[in-house]
């Protein structure tokens, strides 16, 4: 009886699969900061907002330039679940060695920042994006949209949207500002730049092509 009660209790402690963190080399930096209510007012200011000038785009470029690559050992490769390959892009021995990685979030606001650009008709990407002929510039733009649906899927975030009476409006309109449990972003970037590799990524000697990208 007392193995049955100890195998119960280990049973009944046993994260669920929706418990289980994925691994990542970054979450030492993952930091709550509490209820945040968004503000989600049509309007309302932001560094982020308005047509692209070299302030507001400098402010994206700060936490979503060039995807921002770390190095990520062979161990910390591993316990992703990902496995080392000929065809990962890595960095020499004599320079410390590694593989080039990147965290989603950083990738994800790249692909806000090519929306927000194209929004306003910005093809001039020089200073903050690869110039891209038109048509691989639409594979990009389509690229983004795809893995921003997926995430928002995948999060599949249900607070609440609450709708009111406003004068002048037909309908009732959604309030936007809601409340969100939210991670410290500056200290995910702090601990990108803290990673940042400072060696330049080169092809290796052994390297070969994927027949298609990855």
């Amino acid at each position: 009886m007392f193995i049955t009660l100890v195998f119960f209790v280990l049973w009944v402690r046993a994260p669920s699969i929706d418990d289980v963190v994925l691994y990542s080399p970054a979450n030492e930096a993952v930091e709550y900061v509490g209820i945040i209510r968004f503000n989600g007012t049509l309007g309302t200011p932001s560094i982020y907002r308005g047509p692209p000038s070299p302030e507001i785009n400098a402010a994206w470029d700060r936490i979503s330039l060039n995807a921002r690559p770390i190095r990520m050992t062979l161990e910390q490769l591993l316990r992703t679940g990902e496995k080392p390959s000929p065809s990962m892009a890595g960095y020499p021995e004599e320079q410390g060695g590694g593989y080039m990685a990147s965290i989603e979030v950083v990738h994800q606001l790249h692909c806000v920042d090519m929306i927000r650009r194209a929004s306003w008709g910005e093809q001039d990407h020089a200073t903050s994006h690869e110039f891209l002929p038109e048509v691989f510039r639409r594979i990009h733009l389509d690229h983004c949209i795809e893995m921003l649906r997926q995430n928002l899927m995948c999060r599949g975030d249900v607070t609440m949207l609450t709708y009111d009476w406003a004068k002048g409006v037909e309908g009732p309109l959604p309030n936007f500002n809601t409340p969100h449990r939210c991670r410290n972003f500056e200290k995910i970037l702090s601990w990108v730049d803290e990673h940042s590799p400072k060696a330049r990524v080169v092809r290796l000697e052994g390297n070969v092509d994927l027949t298609s990208p990855p």
